[in-house]
């Protein structure tokens, strides 16, 4: 259309003609186009959310918006999933500067400043294994409007009852070779600030649970609180500081330094009636009237050294947490005055190392984790209910139960990973697991009679763990179709030794924890899987005391047991539909679980309403059935996002009540419908309603029901431009 015509006689003797042509103009006329921008596109494997299509004036950090994209959904503790299972990575500009404590970005990244966000479908963050090893997982990616900046976010509030106030300073730097996250809060309005610490990534929740970290041993059973929202029924003082720091040099090396610190102060006050309807027809009942305090400071962090380059792989990690954790409570038990003071404090070191490295057209794989934790806690009874075994007797003037525990830990493997000519990616390994806990309690008692501490019961106790294994993995993809199968060989020797009697014990096992997944995608828009996976999983030294341990004033534990031991079974399947330029997005998945258990718990109920918990040789099994769905739909004409979801539980299990075994079935029932209508002028309305039918039913009696309805709205109205009123309810 842009040259000009031209006519010219062609002869019939076929001799090549050559035609020069001169260019020209067209004019077009003017065209208007109308409509409205979808916010919601999809390039090869990223979908991309424009931040402005979703916003309003009334958000002001990550998270306002977050929950609103279709296809996301954020979880009550902040973890962000896509089509039903958490993210792999957590980007900002490309890089992970929070190593998966994404809770600090979402809650201070200020939304003004953010253009657009990114689901990075099937991303393996690893670039040598790119084009071997398929990732199905995904990751978000934050695109930032400025791409070097100083930005920032803060706010500060009061209020009464009689004085409450709440603030924090968030500034901020991104470039292309650094990359800075600070941030100050503080407030005594409900809000818990340990959430924003909590790693949420996939592969950071896999470490902690491989780690295995120690637990408290002791609580204060008034502390739970049901049917309420917990900024409602929490009065806290709650202080977060954290610097999170990454520089990148020319050479693509990236250095991060992250450093936590946390503290809360709980107060709570709590009467509550309590009976148990035992299977032997009885009824044991008990009231309490409880306030505690609780004071819990933590102090974590860690140096990273990563290079991530196309030939090779570098990342080492050296991290520490210190924990503090006191209770100090008063409680009228049965209208007995008991104080119950208990201090738990932690630590923990770590040291976690894995390298790539090309070997001929093959790599190199090194890993190893090492890691000590240690803790010395204490529990105090001020006078006790309980004697020195657990009975309901002649009140004591001070019990004291000490807790000494320490655990190594080390993991360490070399294997390959390569490629074969049908284009199929095999990981081989061996390596050695080592696990040492060592346990000692002492628990006293001051009389009344005698007027002097007696040392009633304790224990020590040694435990080892002690693998070898073989791990095979095989994986394979063409057309839409990938298949990984792993097949690792474990040879496990475990001991055990009770050093107040010199008694030992030890077994060995040999066993396979086989992995297989298929996944197809059948269509650009629709992908199904399916997998089957066991484990086995074994006790621990926490697991081992044979002389009685004092965890609260109406709660002692004891186990005597073999070692724990269950062999898992897990079949899912899932099923995915995504169609991002009509804003839809559904997810189905189901799950089937069995576990043989070679032990069972039993609780002893007494009379004036205190417990005993132990474990007893009897094989069991426990299984797990689940059906869920969610969908999620944008209507851009009306600026609206209407999420609909719903699961199904069951549960079976048995269980040890005063000497009589029980099977108990449970079902819950949840589901859910939330509403975001956000067209940024005049109105706007956001509203989340719930239902949970929770049913429990055991062998010996009929079915005990649950039901739970809520419901959320917010209504928004901007009388002038950039203000705002909002009202909850």
């Amino acid at each position: 259309m842009t040259i000009q015509k031209k006519n010219i006689a062609l002869s019939t003797n076929g001799i090549p003609v050559v035609i020069e042509v001169t260019s020209s103009s067209l004019d077009l006329k003017e065209v208007t186009v109308g409509g409205i921008k979808n916010p919601v596109t999809q390039r090869n494997d990223t979908i991309s959310y424009d931040i402005g299509g979703f916003s309003t004036v009334n958000d002001r950090v990550l998270s306002d918006v977050l929950k609103r994209l279709p296809g996301i959904e954020v979880m009550s503790n902040g973890m962000i999933q896509y089509q039903g299972r958490p993210l792999v990575k957590f980007y900002i500009e490309g890089l992970d500067l929070l190593q998966g404590r994404y809770n600090l970005a979402n809650n201070n990244l200020p939304i003004d400043a953010i253009e657009s966000v990114d689901v990075l479908e099937n991303h393996q963050p690893i670039k040598v294994l790119d084009s071997l090893v398929f990732s199905d997982r995904a990751a978000l990616n934050i695109n930032l409007k400025r791409k070097n900046t100083w930005i920032g976010t803060g706010h500060a509030g009061v209020g009464g009852s009689p004085f409450l106030g709440d603030g924090k300073f968030s500034p901020m730097v991104f470039r292309t070779d650094i990359q800075a996250l600070f941030t100050v809060q503080g407030n005594n309005a409900g809000e818990t600030l340990e959430d924003q610490q909590k790693t949420l990534t996939i592969d950071g929740l896999l470490d902690l649970l491989n780690n295995r970290a120690i637990k408290e041993w002791f609580t204060f059973p008034g502390l739970e609180m049901s049917g309420l929202p917990k900024e409602r029924a929490r009065l806290n003082e709650s202080l977060l500081g954290s610097a999170n720091v990454l520089s990148k040099n020319q050479s693509g090396t990236e250095f991060r330094l992250n450093i936590d610190f946390y503290q809360e102060n709980l107060s709570q006050e709590k009467n509550s009636s309590t009976s148990y309807f035992l299977p032997d027809a009885d009824t044991i009942s008990f009231v309490e009237n409880t306030r505690v305090e609780n004071t819990r400071r933590k102090l974590s962090g860690g140096l990273n050294w990563n290079r991530n380059a196309a030939r090779s792989y570098f990342d080492n990690t050296t991290s520490f947490a210190v924990v503090k954790n006191e209770v100090d409570g008063n409680v009228f038990f049965n209208q007995r005055p008991i104080n119950e003071t208990a201090s738990m404090p932690m630590l923990r070191m770590e040291n976690k190392l894995k390298l790539l490295t090309p070997i001929k057209n093959r790599l190199f794989d090194i890993r190893s984790t090492v890691s000590f934790q240690k803790t010395q806690q204490e529990l105090n009874l001020i006078p006790s209910t309980i004697d020195g075994v657990g009975n309901a007797g002649q009140p004591y003037d001070f019990l004291m139960q000490s807790i000494d525990f320490q655990r190594f830990s080390t993991t360490n493997s070399i294997g390959l990973t390569f490629k074969t000519r049908n284009a199929i990616t095999i990981q081989s390994s061996f390596g050695v697991s080592v696990l040492m806990d060592k346990l000692g309690s002492n628990l006293s008692i001051d009389s009344l009679a005698n007027d002097q501490l007696l040392a009633v019961g304790r224990n020590s106790t040694d435990f080892t763990n002690l693998s070898t294994f073989i791990k095979n993995s095989f994986e394979y993809k063409k057309s839409g179709f990938q298949v990984k199968a792993e097949i690792p060989f474990y040879v496990a020797q475990i001991d055990r030794e009770n050093l107040m009697n010199r008694k030992f014990s030890s077994f060995s096992r040999v066993y396979f924890e086989p992995y297989l997944n298929f996944r197809y995608q059948i269509s650009g828009m629709i992908a199904t899987s399916i997998s089957f996976s066991k484990t086995n999983e074994f006790g621990t030294g926490e697991d081992f005391f044979p002389n009685r341990i004092v965890t609260s004033y109406r709660n002692i534990e004891i186990n005597n047991s073999s070692i724990p031991e269950a062999v898992k079974l897990v079949f899912n399947y899932g099923l995915n539909y995504k169609n991002p330029v009509n804003g839809l997005f559904f997810d189905l998945s189901a799950s089937y679980s069995k576990i043989d258990n070679n032990v069972i718990a039993q609780y002893s109920l007494a009379e004036f309403g205190g417990s005993a918990r132990s474990l007893e040789d009897i094989k069991n099994e426990t299984k797990r059935r689940a059906l869920s769905f969610r969908a999620s739909k944008y209507l851009s004409n009306l600026f609206t996002t209407m999420t609909v979801s719903s699961t199904i539980q069951y549960q079976n299990f048995p269980q040890i009540t005063n000497d009589v075994l029980l099977d108990y079935v449970n079902r819950i029932n949840t589901s859910a419908f939330e509403l975001a209508i956000k067209p940024k002028a005049y109105l706007g309305i956001d509203a989340k309603t719930s239902l949970n039918l929770i049913n429990t039913k055991s062998s010996e009696s009929g079915i005990a029901r649950i039901r739970q309805v809520s419901a959320v709205v917010g209504v928004d109205v901007f009388p002038i431009k950039n203000h705002l009123l909002r009202a909850d309810f």
